[in-house]
């Protein structure tokens, strides 16, 4: 789903991913965010077990630091984070994409 050479997808833990978009946006962040989700609904896989949907759903968490100097890279996985937890408890299968305040 991501287009770029610069572009990284990463496993971040167990069920979490980590997608590094050197130079984008929080547009552009929303626009690879919601092809993911699109990409993920297609492949329709079951999920027997949940009470929340018969398919596997993902949600998505992102945040930007577009002209904004990070002094620690884990500020911005924890605004990402942060923006995954906002996602979830909006119900699910969306994305969240939050820039990082200067």
């Amino acid at each position: 789903m991501v287009e770029r050479d610069l572009d990284i997808v990463a496993r971040y833990g167990g069920e979490e991913f980590v997608i590094i978009l050197p130079d984008t946006a929080s547009q552009g962040a929303a626009i690879v965010a919601e092809r993911i989700g699109e990409a993920m609904l297609r492949l329709a896989l079951p999920n027997a077990t949940s009470d929340t949907s018969e398919f596997v759903t993902i949600s998505l968490g992102g945040a930007t630091a577009t002209h904004h100097i990070l002094t620690d890279g884990a500020q911005l996985v924890a605004l990402a984070d942060q923006a995954l937890y906002q996602a979830k408890r909006k119900g699910r299968n969306r994305y969240k994409v939050m820039p990082a305040v200067i």
